[in-house]
């Protein structure tokens, strides 16, 4: 089956079964290494993409679901000047994420900060709860995102 999409900003198409995880796709033939098969029950969060600006495990997607979709991972993400600014966050509030859960938490903090750059304190703890790690309390999380929003909004915007 042939799947076009976009991922990172750019148009790609391949060839694969459709019955393939998205998760082994983008691994496999995109070398995507900031997703990671830990759970196939989306519980941990360690592969979470952003599927149509939403954050979704792509350890459940079959791959034909991702045709004419737009994705995001932390690669393209982070070639963002906006990215800074979540980096930043984390430091500022002494959250040191760890590899398997970083991608996935600047991947739910882009997410929100597009819908929503005035957060309610519910929305940031929703946030930091989507992605199940304990190499940080869920305040340090909660404190980045909140110190990362401040951030955002302080950044002047470009048309």
């Amino acid at each position: 089956m042939r799947v076009s999409f976009s991922l990172n900003g750019e148009s790609v198409e391949i060839d694969t079964m459709p019955h393939r995880r998205a998760l082994n796709l983008l691994r496999e033939s995109f070398q995507i290494r900031s997703i990671y098969h830990r759970c196939d029950n989306k519980g941990c969060g360690s592969c979470l993409i952003l599927f149509d600006s939403n954050p979704t495990y792509s350890c459940l997607i079959p791959a034909f679901e991702l045709r004419l979709r737009d994705i995001w991972t932390i690669e393209g993400i982070s070639a963002r000047k906006e990215f800074e600014d979540l980096v930043a966050g984390f430091e500022l509030a002494n959250a040191r994420l760890c590899n398997f859960c970083a991608a996935s938490r600047v991947l739910v903090a882009e997410s929100l900060f597009k819908l929503n750059l005035n957060p309610s304190a519910e929305r940031l703890r929703s946030a930091a709860e989507a992605v199940r790690c304990d190499c940080n309390s869920t305040s340090r999380v909660i404190n980045g995102y909140a110190t990362a929003v401040e951030l955002r909004r302080k950044r002047p915007r470009v048309s």
